[in-house]
This record gives C-alpha cells, sequence and structure tokens, in this order.
C-alpha cells in the first residue's frame, strides 16, 4: 500500500473511531430516558418485596423538587420544565403497575430487584443528564424535529411501556424552555 493511502486510511479511521467515541460518550436524551425508564422493573420489584405501594407521593415530591433545582441551576424556566418530570414519572409509575399486575398471575423466578435506594441514586444521576442534554440542546438553538421524534420514539423502548406514554414524554419535553 503506497504511504499516502495508507497515512490516509489513518487518518479516515482514527477520525470514525474520534466521532463514534464522541457520540458513545454523549447518549442522546431518548436513550437516556430509557436507561432511566430501564430501572422501573427494579423499583417494583423492590416495592413488591417490601409490600409498599407504587405511589410514594413525598418521594415524587422530593424528585420534582430536586429536579427543578437542577433545571433552574441550568437555565431552565421551571414551569416549562414540570410537565416533562411529571410525565417522566407517570410513566415510570405506570410502568411499575404494570409490571406488578404481570407478576400477579406469573410471578418472575430467579431474579431479585436492585436495593431501592442504589436504583433512585442511578435514576437521580440520569434524570441530572437528561436535563443537562435538553439545557445544551435548547442553548444550541437547536429545535426538535419530527426526525428526533422518531428516533425517540423508536430508541425509548421498554416492556411494559406504553406509546402513549412517550408520545406524552415528548410533548412535554417539547415544551421545556429556557429562562428569559
Amino acid at each position: 500500500m503506497p504511504y499516502k493511502l495508507y497515512t490516509a486510511v489513518l487518518l479516515l479511521a482514527a477520525a470514525t473511531f474520534s466521532a463514534t467515541a464522541a457520540s458513545a460518550s454523549s447518549p442522546s436524551i431518548g436513550n437516556l430516558i430509557n436507561e432511566r425508564l430501564s430501572w422501573m422493573k427494579d423499583v417494583a420489584g423492590y416495592k413488591a418485596q417490601h409490600h409498599q405501594a407504587i405511589e410514594d407521593l413525598q418521594q415524587e415530591k422530593k424528585v420534582m423538587e430536586s429536579t427543578l433545582a437542577d433545571a433552574d441551576s441550568l437555565g431552565l424556566k421551571g414551569e416549562s420544565v414540570r410537565p416533562f418530570i411529571q410525565a417522566q414519572m407517570d410513566a415510570a409509575k405506570a410502568i411499575q403497575y404494570r409490571y406488578r399486575a404481570d407478576w400477579l398471575a406469573a410471578p418472575e423466578a430467579n431474579w431479585q430487584p436492585r436495593p431501592l435506594q442504589d436504583v433512585r441514586t442511578q435514576i437521580g444521576q440520569l434524570s441530572a443528564r437528561i436535563l443537562q442534554n435538553v439545557a445544551a440542546r435548547l442553548k444550541s438553538g437547536q429545535p426538535l424535529t419530527e426526525q428526533d421524534r422518531e428516533a425517540f420514539m423508536r430508541t425509548v423502548q421498554q416492556k411494559n411501556l406504553h406509546e402513549q406514554d412517550k408520545h406524552r414524554i415528548w410533548e412535554t419535553m417539547k415544551g421545556i424552555s429556557l429562562k428569559d
């Protein structure tokens, strides 16, 4: 292989690797939401084992307050973020209820949920990253497009998550705005 061609191939490979590594290190908002929702089986399982209700209004209040504080620090308008956070919490509860209903008919064998405190830590970190990505997108001036919606709907795929749940999360995400 001639030296110039060899060098060009190496440069192209390095550029491709760098672009791939950059995109891998910065998952899409859809990927982050999908990962956040993937923890709901563990939440449902833990609550089932410990005879706890799915709906925990005290926890929801803590999550909402913490998330709105994060949104504020990122320059997002709190009242525009509130419906987005609520939509995610509602979808999370729906997933948990659906798991619990499934387990009434057919309990899952040989599976143990992770400790709830560990799971909540992961969910909190993902929530922060979701807001960071939303804020970065808004600050860059890039509006959400129909292609973004299609990618979001394909990416967010969890057992017991319905299309209506995803649609509500998407619509509320579109409503987020920066502070004036």
